[in-house]
């Protein structure tokens, strides 16, 4: 995905992104799958943005375990404006799920105006503001699943959640079950039980990653 096509510059030409992007002193990396972007802690000063690949928001207490916040693919954003509040002796880490590219921008380029106060960064302030708005709703969406009491509650209500975003019975995880179990906060041997159950008593079909919702 080129940068111009994210949603951080929705609206604003191919010739004005990539001035601003030298306004900006952009700066885009590489990772390979696997590999620490960063620790959360260290986005003050930035946001990244996904523009190939895709990564996970991961937090680790201090006994070592680790759950899912969020899976961000092509045109995910991460960093200042986005936080994530880690309680004492946890740690909030970005991790490149497949290889992935980000393109980093200090964030004071972005809310601290120009001197020519053009429209286009007027129009990227305006994007950034739907972006965390449309965070706020997934960070809700989570909360929600993870409100569920039992482990075969939390399954259903996020494929439920899932079904109803995509308008569709059928969907694909966008990550593996291991990550799955994280982002649901579950054991993954008794989130593989339930999954099994639910297979056999025919509320769901699940090929890999790919599950229909077989429930009227």
């Amino acid at each position: 995905m080129e940068i111009q096509n994210t949603e951080l510059f929705k609206g604003i030409s191919c010739e004005e992104c990539q001035k601003m992007l030298s306004c900006f002193k952009s700066e885009s990396r590489s990772y390979t799958a696997g590999e620490l972007i960063c620790n959360y802690a260290d986005t003050e000063k930035y946001v990244g943005i996904v523009t190939h690949g895709s990564l996970n928001i991961i937090r680790t207490d201090e006994n070592g375990n680790n759950s899912l916040l969020e899976h961000l693919g092509e045109n995910g954003i991460f960093g200042k404006y986005i936080a994530y509040a880690a309680a004492a002796g946890d740690g909030i880490y970005v991790e490149c799920d497949t290889p992935c590219e980000i393109v980093f921008i200090g964030s004071e380029h972005i809310t601290k105006r120009c001197s020519n106060a053009c429209e286009c960064h007027s129009k990227v302030v305006e994007n950034l503001f739907d972006i965390v708005t449309k965070k706020s709703v997934e960070l809700s969406r989570h909360l929600y699943v993870l409100s569920s009491r039992t482990t075969r509650d939390k399954l259903l209500s996020y494929f439920r959640l899932m079904c109803e975003q995509y308008n569709n019975t059928e969907i694909a995880l966008p990550f593996s079950t291991t990550a799955l179990a994280e982002y649901l906060c579950v054991d993954r041997s008794a989130m593989t039980r339930e999954l099994k159950k639910l297979k056999s008593e025919g509320i769901i079909s699940m090929d890999k990653r790919k599950v229909t919702l077989n429930e009227k």
